[in-house]
């Protein structure tokens, strides 16, 4: 449990800082529901992060998980955990990580590439005084904050999905 919370934390709060009381508790109840999954935790910590630090919000995100890790811990657990920050996504984030379903497994995604084929493929919309280039790396960066999409360790500014978000991402995609 300790190695969840870590983890957990880590995502949510700067180095040095603890988690507030409010949260504490709460805090552990969302981390027994993830079941010590690291993709759980993750994704959860990822979509929490995106979240005001009360503890109103933090509830409605650890009810919204339901019991479904608490019963198995596998991969139906981990669908209700993706899908929670998946339907939290803005529709046009959502629309561009629904394209990520078209590269296979264990794809090296180039982060201007991919950009490019999203506004392209008119994904991307003129909004303020920003670029597509730039809207579209905002897009990007969400994607990356939410952990959806991951730096690949072995090949510099290269990106990957995992294999279990890509497995979600194109049963939505079927769906859709």
């Amino acid at each position: 449990m300790a190695h969840s919370r870590q983890l957990f934390h880590r995502r949510l709060f700067s180095t040095g800082e603890i988690c507030p009381s409010h949260l504490e508790e709460v805090s552990d109840q969302i981390l027994n529901k993830c079941g010590g999954l690291p993709l759980a935790i993750i994704a959860i910590s990822s979509l929490l992060a995106n979240k005001e630090r009360t503890k109103d919000q933090w509830d409605h995100v650890k009810n919204s998980i339901g019991c479904a890790l608490e019963r198995n811990p596998s991969i139906d657990g981990m669908i209700s955990i993706l899908s929670l920050s998946y339907f939290d996504l803005p529709h046009h984030i959502k629309t561009c990580l629904l394209y990520l379903s078209i590269f296979p497994e264990d794809y090296i995604i180039k982060k201007n590439d991919l950009i490019r084929r999203w506004i392209a493929e008119g994904f991307i919309h003129k909004e303020g005084n920003y670029t597509l280039c730039e809207l579209g790396e905002i897009c990007f960066n969400e994607l990356v904050n939410r952990s959806l999409v991951q730096p690949d360790k072995i090949k510099h500014d290269s990106w990957r999905v995992h294999d279990a978000i890509l497995d979600f991402i194109i049963s939505q995609s079927v769906e859709t």
